[in-house]
Formats: C-alpha cells, structure tokens, sequence
C-alpha cells in the first residue's frame, strides 16, 4: 500500500509538518507507525484530509492531477469539459476533472449524477445517430473505468464491523460502469462494498447472498434481451431471498412497465436517491450495533440447565 510522509502532506496542504504531526497523533488524519516509531499516511488518509479540510494547494505531490485554472467548477460545465475530455481519449482531462470534483468535497453521487453520467448520455445519443464511434464509446467506458478504480483506492477503507452491501448487473447486462459507480458510492458512504460484475445469473446472486449474507444487495438493469425472461427469473430469485436482505434496484432498463411486475426494497432513480436511501439502513446498522453493546447480559434469562452445563465445563477445565 502506497504511503506519504507527514512532510509531503505537509507541502501538498501548505501547512507546516508539526501542523501534521500533530493531527496525526491527535487521531485527526488515519495514521500507522513503522517498528520504529515513524509516521506513515496512507494516500487513501491523505486524499480524504484534503478533501474535508478543504486543502488542494499541491495535490500533485501526493499524485493527484493538478487542475489548470481555466476550468470552471460548475457541474454543468464540468459535465460539458467531462464529455468532450472522454471523447477526445485525454484520460489525463477526464483525471482532473474528477479528483478536482472530489477534493472540493463533492460527494460521488453527486459527480456520478451530474458530471459522469449526463456525459455518457451524451455518447449514447451520438452513437445512435452515428456522431460518435462505437471505439469512442468502448474507450470512454474504459477510461472511466481506470479512474473510478483509482478513485476507490483513495477512500479510505471502511471497518470491519460496518454494513456489508454486493451487487452487480443482471445476466443479459454487460455493462460495468453502473455497478461500479455504485460501489464507489457506498464505498464513499462507510460500506463495506463489493461488485460481483456484470451479466450476473440470478441463481448466482441467490448463492451469493447465501454466503456472504450481506445488509444490502444491488441490481444494475441497463439492458434486457429478453423482458420476459427476465421478469421470470427475477420471480424466483426474490421469493428465495425475500425478507433476506433489502434489494436496491435501477437503470434505465426498468421501465415502469417491469417495476410495475416486479417486487424489490427500493428503486433509484439516480445515485443520490441511492445516498439517501442507503444513509437510513447505516444509521439503524449504528444502532443495532450500539444497542448490541450496551445490552448486558442477564443471567437471570439463561436457562438454569444451561447455566449449570456452563459452570460444569468451566470446573472440568480447571483440572
């Protein structure tokens, strides 16, 4: 895992090192200590202490694009540089863009729903009518690939015991960007996220909420072959999870004719909703856990039988 030291940080915020060193010791920026004693920040630490305090003087130093300063910091304009970046190919462009959004203390919902996503409406449209080229569009998916992965290495990792949220496009759906937008966005939340990836088949989705019994499971349904099959499978696969797990659905292949025959938790319009949606299942995750702690244990409730089993056990294992 890639580190910086409190002095690059320290350059990269135009703040003094001791100003660093001692957030770092006050807990105020995520930091490890070598063996011997030294601090070590990790970039995913130093990106998000930029962005909540508002820093960006150099982020170049901790290998963040630096943005030129003609570009202009309105979203739609954005949207407008964003889509003419990606369809040119300078992935450098598309770079700035976005790490500027995201140091400024944009939220990803916010960036997905009106920088990234208008700009591949944009490219849709123009490959119907053939203003843009079937290439253009598999290297903009590509390249924006590239970015949310190294976007993703740059939030910092959730704890172990936050809520646990899997998903991915259905079997007939290959396309990726959607479900790992929405990853990232959980992923900026406190989730524990995980896309399984595209053209998933349900019996698949059924094993894996079996096994890795998450608290939330999506579904990305940007294309269907076949509507019928589709709402077929869904059947089945919501009556063998059904009151499992909550199931987050959208894309633009869900027209309300289908939600319409389908049952699900909730459906989203766009990243935001999911936002919304999902910040009130993390707070009852907080309270579930925090009840869970400071409920004590009343031995009163414990059935005597097993309570006399337990003191057996414990005096066996003292001889």
């Amino acid at each position: 895992m890639p580190y910086v030291s409190p002095k690059t940080l320290a350059s990269a915020a135009g703040v003094s090192e001791s100003s660093i060193k001692r957030w770092c010791d006050q807990g105020v920026i995520a930091t490890e200590k070598t063996a011997g004693g030294h601090r070590r920040i990790t970039l995913a630490s130093a990106t998000e202490y930029l962005r909540k305090m508002g820093r960006s003087v150099a982020p170049q130093l901790i290998g963040l694009p630096l943005r030129s300063h003609e570009a202009s910091s309105a979203t739609s304009d954005m949207s407008q540089q964003f889509l003419n970046a990606i369809v040119l190919g300078d992935e450098e462009a598309c770079r700035q863009i976005i790490f500027q959004s995201h140091l400024t203390g944009e939220s990803a919902s916010r960036i997905f729903d009106e920088i990234i996503t208008p700009a591949f409406r944009c490219i849709g449209t123009g490959w119907e009518c053939d203003e843009v080229e079937i290439y253009q569009e598999r290297r903009a998916c590509g390249t924006c690939l590239r970015i949310i992965g190294e976007w993703q290495q740059r939030i910092p990792s959730s704890p172990a015991n936050a809520p646990l949220a899997i998903g991915g496009s259905v079997e007939s759906d290959p396309y990726s960007l959607p479900t790992a937008m929405v990853e990232t966005v959980l992923q900026q939340l406190g989730w524990r996220s995980k896309s399984l990836g595209s053209r998933l088949p349900f019996e698949t989705l059924i094993a894996a909420v079996r096994d890795l019994k998450p608290d939330l499971l999506w579904l990305s349904v940007s294309h269907l072959d076949d509507e019928q099959q589709f709402l077929d499978g869904y059947r089945s696969f919501y009556q063998a999870i059904d009151g499992i797990v909550p199931i987050v659905i959208g894309g633009r292949a869900l027209t309300e004719h289908v939600r319409q025959r389908i049952h699900y938790t909730c459906f989203c319009d766009n990243l935001q909703h999911l936002e919304s949606f999902t910040n009130t299942l993390v707070r009852s995750h907080r309270q579930r856990l925090s009840r869970r702690a400071l409920t004590p244990i009343n031995v009163s409730t414990v059935p005597k039988k097993a309570r006399r089993k337990e003191t057996r056990n414990d005096s066996t294992k003292d001889h």
